[in-house]
């Protein structure tokens, strides 16, 4: 049974704060301390956002199955309705270093290489987390359509997915647009993303790494 856990980026955090330590105002980092840097958090935030960006695929993978083939809708439901990773870059310990280091990346005195690719890193990191919530909360069609299908499940209906759905203007069109909105994320946005997150960790990696 997928678990769609709720992922945790503590490492990405600790690398934004670990980053101003070993920059501080001088124009490089030493190399040892680059490759310290790198192993003990850039490496460690990448692992962990593979291992989001397999389990997302395999659960999104369910809930597209179920919306398409009308089997297993409550698994499919059920992960729809979890919390969404780009929650993940909302909370307020990381809302802080993300400003932080923005504010960083923005201002006009000279900064070390390491410093402006790290950042161009972590913007592709939330571009990811944001590509891995295509079904998005808050007062949207989606909200409804969701807690709908969960309604008429629960209440043993024959054909849940074959609902009028009359509270939203997609009406009998929503489990379709969904399917749709899931699909994307799945085969197009998550990859091209996860690409680009992949593309700027390798740069890191020959930046911290290569003279060392």
């Amino acid at each position: 049974m997928t678990t769609l856990p709720v992922p945790g980026l503590s490492a990405l955090v600790s690398a934004i704060k670990f980053m101003f330590e070993i920059v501080g105002k001088s124009v490089d980092a030493p190399s040892e301390k680059r490759r310290k840097w790198f192993e003990d958090h850039i490496d460690k935030s990448y692992d962990q956002l593979k291992s989001i960006h397999d389990d997302y695929t395999k659960s999104f993978s369910v809930a597209l199955a179920a919306i398409g083939d009308n089997e297993n809708l409550e698994e499919g439901i059920r992960v729809l309705k979890l919390e969404r990773p780009k929650e993940i870059l909302t909370r307020q310990e990381v809302k802080e270093n993300l400003f932080a280091l923005r504010d960083y990346r923005l201002d006009k005195r000279k900064k070390p290489k390491i410093a402006l690719t790290f950042y161009d890193y972590v913007a592709a990191v939330d571009s990811y987390l944001n590509a891995a919530s295509p079904i998005p909360f808050g007062e949207t069609w989606y909200t409804y359509f969701i807690n709908r299908l969960s309604d008429l499940i629960e209440s043993g209906a024959e054909h849940p997915l074959q609902d009028d759905f009359d509270a939203c203007a997609q009406g009998k069109k929503a489990p379709k647009i969904a399917a749709e909105e899931l699909s994307r994320a799945i085969h197009q946005n998550m990859p091209e993303a996860f690409r680009k997150v992949q593309e700027i960790y390798a740069q890191l990696r020959v930046q911290c790494l290569s003279d060392v």
